[in-house]
């Protein structure tokens, strides 16, 4: 074997430490953002949901019964138990959703126990791409989220449709514009991370 092979073999070791070490990196952060982001979600839809809910059942029991507090009471608890049961949808759709990165963690496993082969770094940045794309659809839905949420709180407050919406597009743009610039920048430096490691071989 000669020196410049040794060399090579010891570069592409060192680069699939350095891809192990990020991924790793990555698929904690994406665990502790996937359940932070969970338990947000499941309190912004419950919310949202609730208020949307209420609104519209006490309205209506209003124009049918006039104004009482026994035509308020019903549509309130109403609109809780709604509004509970679509935080749980959320929820359970979330959980579903994180299940997605399970094959970003089980190449992980493997490769921390040793004995890889470059092929096997090549496999787990396929798995960091897919879990990114996962990532960016669960940012864009948070994004949306955000802008009904504004939509809503502004609307309530404020007191006018209008504002409201124009809080809720502005909002949704943001939320969206940082997400694909987020999106963009890790594909940057996946694409990059591959060809060195493919130079490397």
């Amino acid at each position: 074997m000669t020196a410049s092979t040794e060399e090579s073999g010891q570069r592409a070791d060192q680069k699939l430490d350095d891809i192990v070490r990020d991924a790793d990196d990555y698929y904690n952060n994406l665990r502790r953002k996937h359940v932070s982001d969970t338990r947000l979600d499941v309190a912004v839809v419950s919310l949202v949901v609730w208020f949307a809910s209420f609104a519209v059942l006490g309205l209506t029991s209003i124009l049918i019964f006039g104004y009482v507090i026994s035509s308020i009471v019903l549509p309130f608890l109403v609109a809780i138990v709604v509004g509970a049961g679509a935080g749980l949808a959320t929820y359970v759709i979330r959980q579903r959703r994180g299940f997605k990165f399970a094959e970003l963690g089980a190449l992980l496993n493997k490769m921390k126990q040793g004995g890889v082969s470059s092929e096997d770094g090549l496999h787990l940045m396929d798995a960091m791409h897919q879990a990114r794309l996962v990532a960016r659809k669960r940012k864009m839905d948070s994004a949306f989220e955000y802008g009904v949420l504004a939509f809503a709180l502004v609307a309530l407050t404020g007191q006018s449709a209008a504002i409201g919406a124009l809080a809720g597009v502005i909002v949704y743009l943001y939320f969206r514009f940082e997400a694909l610039r987020e999106y963009e920048r890790e594909e940057g430096r996946y694409e990059d991370s591959k060809k060195d490691l493919l130079h490397s071989l």
